[in-house]
């Protein structure tokens, strides 16, 4: 499967938002910081889409465990807001340095 996608430095992208959210609409955005990919734009449709992708494969997943109830209290959003939020504080951290 071939993804069509633009890439845009950080004061690229600043400077072009509009443009960006535009581009993202039809095609994947990646945002470089210091020539590296930092991040990703991606419309919201695709977003639900890989979400819900994401939710089948996490239920398939625990269905092949076998015993699930170790894994009861255990959810999805909850492992992305550990990793959003340390991505936060690292983030916030780099940008005081």
């Amino acid at each position: 499967m071939r993804v069509k996608q633009d890439f845009y430095s950080l004061a690229e992208a600043k400077a072009k938002f509009s443009k960006v959210v535009d581009d993202a609409l039809s095609k994947d955005i990646i945002i470089t910081r210091n020539g590296k990919p930092a991040v990703v734009v991606v419309s919201y449709d695709k977003y639900t889409k890989i979400m819900d992708f994401v939710d089948k494969v996490w239920e398939l997943y625990l269905l092949d465990l076998g015993d699930l109830s170790v894994f009861k209290e255990l959810k999805l959003e909850e492992i992305f807001e550990i990793e959003e939020i340390e991505d936060t504080e690292r983030h916030q951290k780099e940008e005081e340095v």
